[in-house]
């Protein structure tokens, strides 16, 4: 192992020098020395104070990984091929705080299974010192004295829940895996996860600002401290995924076998390097709680709007679960609230677009339910096999355009719109990859929808299903332009819909009003006006007979009390 020491520590001549010359020293032996580029700071690189020397030096990131690069071939034999990077991120057990004792962490894990596993492979790999893992699972144990290397494989696979995401899984394999080595060692984890790289080395940077900016952050405060306590010297380094890399691979199997496996729950709340951890129905919220608490206002409106008496029936919970509803908000309420003036075009299609979303638009069904002495029938017009319903309207056979050829158009538009954002020839398979989705299928019966699962009827409502929202960002990588292809796309759709569909709807049904002679508005106001006071006589006559009812009522209690006295 090679230490980077202070300048103070060695020769006082060659403190002197550094005044003038920005060079520094690794030392490996007493014999061997390498010189790296250094930068001047006020920051002492020992842990105790010196006043002997006032001027303080501090390489650079890059500087020191050059100068670890070249002790490392300097140090292997003649011909013989370098086989460990200089690490990514280099965390030594010097520089933290060891106030904790391990006991505590004796329980750490609540499945009395995943406890004794973990301990019986940190027994066995007491005996090493120098400890390389493939997290997701598979584990190498090396002792490398230069005369002999000793390797035993172990592997361990689990699955986590709540706050699921593919960071958080690394950063729980990372965990298993610092848990259960033993103390004192040289511990290098090798993950193909950039992001559970990046978080620990964030935390570590910022501790105070973990909890407010960071996801998961209990998990990377679980890692430091446990390295902590077991004194471990702890390096992370990344792997190319899917490169061909034995145990990596075979990490990535048990990844999948991890699925059937119990959950991982660690006891996170005996931490203490951790003052609070927030909960949601005794859960641990693993990221910030200002973006928690808009993900759960933005909750509670989509829970109370689906359990509206006119969604209940056709979206269940489960299908909740499927729909990317921040999305199929801003693509109905079209809000532009950066533009000064508003437009009569723009207000029509939002008007379109909330009444499609809540079952609002004026069929003939929902206006004979309204005016039943106006419009006596309220079969579709065009068809006159069905009643024209929301759904009906959008699936008609007799439509210029059919269900079949609005769905072409939908992928259409978000393989065009990847295509322009995405680089190289990431859009290949998007065309076959979105006709295979089961949330973009049209169903044999397109007048009923299926309470549980979503389809291209859904889509055309207005619910955006999450898979569909996974492949665009896949391609584009960033949530920002996934979310620009998105609202894009189905802008543009819905105002397709509402251009060749609903409008040459509306043309046929103002010319068959014409013809039926329902077209005059004055006599639709009058028959209106009739019903409406039908509907006040009836009421009033029914709270006449209830106020003499309780008159009869308060009459015979006036009676039944004189009985009695």
């Amino acid at each position: 192992m090679y230490f980077l020491i202070s300048c103070v520590q060695g020769d006082r001549s060659l403190v002197a020098n550094l005044k003038n010359q920005d060079v520094c020293l690794i030392k490996t032996s007493m014999a061997k020395s390498v010189s790296i580029n250094v930068i001047r700071s006020v920051v002492s690189l020992r842990s105790t104070p010196d006043r002997s020397n006032r001027l303080r030096l501090r390489s650079s990131q890059n500087a020191i990984r050059d100068g670890i690069s070249k002790i490392i071939e300097d140090s292997l034999p003649v011909g013989s091929i370098r086989s460990i990077d200089p690490p990514t991120v280099y965390i030594s057990n010097n520089a933290r705080d060891r106030t904790t004792m391990f006991t505590k962490f004796q329980n750490f894990w609540t499945q009395e299974n995943i406890q004794t596993k973990l301990d019986d492979i940190r027994l066995k790999l007491s005996s090493s010192m120098s400890i390389r893992i493939y997290t997701d699972g598979s584990l190498i144990k090396k002792d490398n004295n230069n005369s002999h290397i000793t390797t035993m494989e172990f592997n361990f696979s689990g699955k986590v829940e709540n706050f699921t995401s593919s960071t958080r899984a690394e950063l729980m394999a990372i965990l298993t895996a610092v848990y259960a080595t033993p103390k004192r060692s040289r511990l290098c984890i090798f993950t193909d996860s950039q992001a559970a790289i990046d978080a620990i080395a964030n935390a570590a940077t910022n501790p105070r600002k973990a909890h407010r900016k960071l996801k998961n952050w209990t998990i990377v405060k679980a890692i430091e401290e446990i390295a902590n306590v077991q004194n471990l010297t702890l390096r992370l380094e990344k792997v190319k995924a899917h490169s061909g890399v034995i145990h990596n691979e075979t990490a990535n199997k048990l990844v999948r076998e991890g699925c059937l496996k119990p959950v991982c729950s660690p006891d996170l709340q005996s931490l203490t390097s951790v003052n609070a951890v927030s909960c949601w129905n005794t859960e641990t919220i693993e990221e910030p709680l200002r973006h928690f608490t808009k993900k759960l206002g933005k909750a509670k409106h989509s829970i109370k709007w689906r359990l509206l008496n006119r969604n209940i029936s056709t979206i269940s919970a489960f299908k909740s679960k499927q729909i990317q509803w921040e999305s199929s908000w801003r693509t109905t309420m079209l809000s532009y609230i950066d533009r000064n003036v508003t437009d009569n075009k723009e207000t029509r299609q939002r008007a379109f677009n909330v009444k499609l979303f809540n079952n609002e638009l004026p069929t003939l069904e929902k206006l004979k339910d309204r005016f039943p002495k106006i419009y006596e029938n309220d079969s579709c017009i065009q068809c006159y096999l069905e009643k024209e319903n929301q759904v009906h309207v959008l699936t008609c056979p007799k439509n210029l355009i059919d269900i079949h050829s609005c769905r072409n158009k939908l992928i259409n538009l978000l393989v065009s719109k990847t295509t322009t954002v995405a680089y190289g020839d990431t859009c290949k398979n998007m065309c076959k990859t979105l006709e295979a989705l089961n949330e973009l299928h049209i169903p044999r019966d397109v007048s009923t929808r299926d309470a549980d699962h979503l389809s291209f009827i859904d889509v055309m409502l207005g619910l955006i299903p999450i898979t569909v929202y996974d492949i665009v960002l896949q391609k584009v990588v960033t949530h920002e332009l996934a979310d620009q292809i998105i609202d894009d796309v189905f802008v543009q759709f819905k105002l397709f819909l509402h251009t060749h569909i609903w409008k040459d709807r509306c043309t046929a049904v103002k010319k068959w009003e014409t013809e039926n002679g329902i077209s005059n508005n004055k006599w639709k106001k009058k028959i209106r006006n009739e019903t409406r006071d039908t509907i006040v006589t009836s009421q009033t006559n029914n709270t006449d007979d209830n106020s003499v009812l309780n008159n009869n009522t308060q009459g015979i209690a006036v009676i039944g009390l004189g009985c009695i006295k």
